[in-house]
């Protein structure tokens, strides 16, 4: 069950919000909603704030779902409003923003930066404009949505790890690439390693280790070569052993993207002689680890960059053209946000999740791998 969810303010504020849910998917089952209908059905009166001299305010329309992938291994979710995955439309333009390119209803994604939102919102004021992108029209919103956090995320931990895969493949039959973690992150970065590498990259093969089968059959689906099922609940050499055996050897490469002291510690045991650990998320565990045996084996350990402006621009291009696929997501109504991270918590859905803000919300999951 969630641990922390929405106070009573934020509650107040989504009954206030317009819109009743329409079930269009048959994968998704809809319980009573944690939010009264016939309130729903009232329009927003959500405050509008000031806009900056010389900024936009942007009006919210979809949010992504987001959380660090071993949250939902400890099983208790932080839920914050709106985050850092916002699409929207311009509501106002600052009397002093100079050179204005942008015009009321246009199409943008704000570009995340460490002021961490902690409230519902639905209209956001931006004082800096360099960070509002605007979508192209063949993008659907919510899509365009996940570019500023997961798909970015993954994005930066794929162009980390390209070097060195090149490098390898010079000099190896095969390089094995290992994705711990089955979320939104890794089915971004399964994607993108056919972005980066090719779809006829025969000789990279990418695994995908997750404590959930059904995470791990989500990200089969995705294209992955392999899922291995690491299982809490089995003995720690057994999972070494079963990894090895999955990946016939060794590992390469491990983007790892739950951060902790066991999935760290799993990693180096499978991660062959001069193997790279991309390592992500916002985990505080720490962990012991033997610099004599990294140098020995001249192994690397690496941080996972922050992703930058012109490669979230080049995301949205790539979406754009259809050159980079988009992994399976499903969009709900942002009144059943408590419903939709339990459902997370506890892997009934897998995916990602995408909420919408405003009326005429309905709960339906895309299907693109």
């Amino acid at each position: 069950m969630i641990k922390a969810g929405l106070n009573e303010n934020e509650l107040q504020a989504l009954r206030r919000l317009g819109g009743e849910p329409n079930i269009q998917s048959s994968n998704f089952q809809s319980s009573s909603s944690m939010i009264s209908h016939s309130l729903a059905e009232a329009s927003s009166s959500m405050p509008v704030p000031e806009t900056p001299y010389s900024g936009v305010t942007v009006k919210i329309e979809y949010a992504g779902a987001c959380f660090d992938e071993g949250q939902t291994r400890r099983k208790r979710l932080s839920l914050k409003f709106p985050g850092n995955e916002i699409a929207g439309t311009i509501y106002d333009i600052g009397a002093n923003l100079p050179n204005s390119n942008y015009t009321v209803g246009d199409r943008v994604i704000i570009v995340p930066d460490d002021d961490s939102n902690t409230g519902y919102t639905e209209f956001l004021p931006v004082e800096d404009t360099s960070r509002v992108i605007q979508v192209p029209n063949n993008v659907p919103l919510e899509v365009a949505a996940m570019l500023p956090g997961s798909a970015l995320t993954a994005y930066a931990a794929v162009n980390c790890a390209k070097p060195h895969v090149e490098k390898l493949r010079k000099v190896k039959s095969c390089v094995n690439v290992l994705v711990v973690g089955a979320g939104g992150l890794g089915l971004w970065t399964i994607k993108l390693a056919k972005y980066f590498l090719g779809h006829d990259c025969n000789n990279v093969r990418v695994f995908v280790a997750d404590n959930s089968i059904d995470r791990l059959l989500t990200a089969q689906d995705h294209g992955c070569y392999d899922i291995i099922h690491w299982n809490e609940e089995d003995h720690e050499q057994y999972i070494h052993e079963r990894t090895l055996d999955s990946c016939r050897g060794g590992v390469d490469v491990i983007i790892d993207f739950v951060g902790s002291h066991r999935s760290m510690q799993r990693a180096l045991k499978v991660l062959n002689r001069e193997g790279v650990i991309l390592v992500g998320g916002n985990s505080t565990s720490e962990t012991n680890i033997s610099l004599t045996a990294l140098a020995a084996k001249q192994q690397s350990i690496v941080g996972i960059p922050q992703g930058n402006l012109n490669q979230l621009i080049e995301l949205l291009n790539a979406v754009a053209d259809k050159t980079l696929e988009v992994p399976q997501y499903q969009v709900f109504p942002v009144d059943e946000a408590n419903k939709v991270f339990e459902d997370l918590t506890e892997c009934r859905i897998t995916g990602r999740a995408v909420f919408k803000f405003g009326s005429q919300s309905s709960a339906h999951l895309v299907d693109n791998h």
